[in-house]
This record gives structure tokens, sequence and C-alpha cells, in this order.
């Protein structure tokens, strides 16, 4: 599959419209093809693994570009799994709290796509954002990708590191806290590690221009992996705040708090969004540009 487009034409209609309409007989068939047999609640990162390939393989038979996020999000799953289940790295201090982290992680995202797949908000602006993004023709695969990983990195992930370690009893632990941060910064390096499977994807599965763009060279690749990498090294940076505010809420059983932490989240990751979304039709432009220098350069 070389172009992902959809039937539908891009309907940029409000969260409110959204959630208000019941769920179209069409919507709720899509939903159950892709979800049918999915485990919605993954206990860990074998479960959270199958189930994103599931609906990553649904979605492209469909050729539905909401198949891009769980198909580059599935890389990183299996890369993790490699690690904390099959043995292949001894790097982690917590491999069980990071394979449950994994399931939790994957929850959030599969409740997102339902939600989409009926046609409703997902009330998370982010995502929102990104499956509207989907109706829109000729959208780049790459920016596909980089809205879900918005959402799920920005959003997603504090409150799926929030619920794991309360689970787990750690919230006041602060030599847990200490090795579930190690554990959490060590994942960037799998994200270093998987850039060129995730560009092979992009770019041989999806015939995404941006991927094709940014392995023209291999000195390109390294400098746009470096890029894109010091990007999300922040974001995750950023969401470790996020969770140590949403801990000090739950010291304080100030639910006022922890709501408006939450709100904060919703509203800077709703604003990367935006910014990408804002900047697709200049990329389409951009990139039809760079595809013709270097074609001509070749």
């Amino acid at each position: 599959m070389k172009t992902l487009t959809s039937e539908r034409p891009l309907a940029m209609v409000s969260k409110q419209t959204r959630s208000s309409a019941a769920c179209r007989p069409a919507d709720s068939a899509a939903r159950h093809a892709i979800l049918q047999g999915v485990t919605m609640k993954p206990v860990n990162v074998a479960e959270a693994l199958v189930a994103l390939e599931t609906v990553a393989a649904r979605l492209r038979e469909r050729n539905d570009p909401r198949a891009v996020f769980p198909d580059v999000y599935a890389v990183i799953t299996r890369r993790v799994k490699e690690a904390v289940v099959d043995g292949t790295d001894q790097r982690f201090l917590e491999p069980a709290w990071i394979s449950r982290l994994a399931g939790i992680f994957c929850e959030y995202y599969l409740k997102a796509l339902a939600a989409s797949l009926d046609g409703r908000s997902t009330e998370v602006d982010a995502w929102d954002v990104a499956f509207d993004c989907s109706r829109s023709v000729g959208t780049a695969a790459g920016v596909h990708a980089l809205l879900g990983i918005n959402a799920h990195i920005n959003y997603d992930l504090a409150l799926g590191l929030y619920r794991n370690i309360v689970q787990h009893g750690a919230a006041q632990d602060a030599r847990l806290l200490s090795r579930y941060r190690h554990d959490h910064d060590l994942v960037n390096e799998i994200l270093a590690a998987a850039m060129p499977e995730i560009f092979a994807i992009l770019s041989d599965r999806y015939g995404c221009p941006l991927a094709r763009i940014a392995t023209f060279t291999k000195d390109v690749q390294r400098t746009v992996s470096s890029v894109v990498l010091f990007m999300l090294k922040g974001w995750r940076d950023r969401v470790w705040d996020d969770l140590l505010s949403l801990l000090g809420t739950l010291e304080a059983a100030n639910e006022t708090g922890k709501r408006a932490v939450v709100a904060r989240m919703n509203q800077h990751a709703g604003k990367v969004a935006r910014t990408f979304a804002a900047g697709n039709g200049a990329l389409r432009v951009g990139v039809r540009g760079a595809a013709l220098t270097l074609a001509l350069a070749a």
C-alpha cells in the first residue's frame, strides 16, 4: 500500500457535534471489523503488541490512514517486549513495571481509536485532531505518525505512568520512583535504535515522501533522526514533570488540582497537534519541491 486516503472528505466537525451524535451503523460496523477480538485492556507488553499489530493490519487492509500510528507504535512496543520479556536487554531495573506500563499505555490508544471508529470525539484534543487529519486526502504518513505520537506521549503517557505507579503502591516511594525514571528514560534509547525501522515502514509500506527525503542519504537520515529524537526526548521529559504534578495532587487528595494538570496536558498536546495540522498544507508543497530537487540531483 503506497498511498493512504479516506473515502470521506475532510470535515473538521466540532467536538460537541461528534460527542452528541449517535454512532452511525457504518461506524459501528467499522469498529466491529477493526476491534473484533482485540484485547481492549492489555495487561502487559505482549498483549499490547498483539493488539497493535492486529489493528494496524486491519486498518491497512481498508487503506485507512489510521493504520500508520499503530504500525509505528508496534515497532517500539515489540522492541520493549524483546528487552523486558525476551531478556535481550538487562538494563531495565523494573522490567515487570515497564511491561505493565506498556499494557496501560496501549489501552489509552485503543480507547481513542474505538471512539474514532464510532464517529465520536475522543474527548482529547490531540487525538481528535489526529483522527480528523486521517480524513484529509494527501496527508503524508509521517504527519499521521507525528500526530499520533504527540497525542500518545504528550497526553496519554503521564496518565499511564500515574496509573501504573499508583497501582504498584509506589507514589510515595522515592527509591522506586528513581528506578522508574531510569527505565522511562531508557526507552529513549529504544526509540533511537528503532528510527531506521520506522523510516523504512513509512517509506516502503506507506510511500511517505517525508520519510524518503529523510533517508535520501545516511547523513540526512542521521540529521533528521537527531532532530526527531531531540523533540521526543523533550516531550518525554515534560511527561515526567506532568507525572510528578499528578502525584502531588494524589498526596494532597486534590481532585481539582489533578483536573487542572490533566487540562494543561490536554491543552499542550492539542496545541502541538494543531500546529502539525496547520502546517500540513505547507508540508505538501514543500515535500513536492524537495522531492523534485532530490530526483533531479539523483
